[in-house]
């Protein structure tokens, strides 16, 4: 449902899956774990769910990914 809010407050408010064109390439996204391991997202939609306690990432050629929030640093980095 989260997804679909972003899509519809940050795309277009008449859809509900993501497109092509919702995937920015203007920066990427840099998730830090609290092993120290680190994963990087290009073109990547990235939405926190801090009631879940979860982080959502969701790539245009990667997949769909979720991961823990607590503990685990998030920065979008501009390119």
């Amino acid at each position: 449902m989260r997804l679909v809010q972003w899509i519809r407050q940050f795309a277009d408010e008449h859809r509900t899956q993501l497109g092509a064109g919702d995937f920015p390439s203007s920066h990427y996204v840099k998730l830090r774990f609290e092993d120290g391991s680190e994963a990087r997202f290009e073109y990547a939609v990235l939405i926190e769910e801090p009631n879940l306690n979860e982080i959502g990432v969701f790539t245009e050629h990667c997949g769909y990914h979720i991961f823990p929030l607590g503990g685990t640093q998030v920065a979008r980095i501009e390119k």
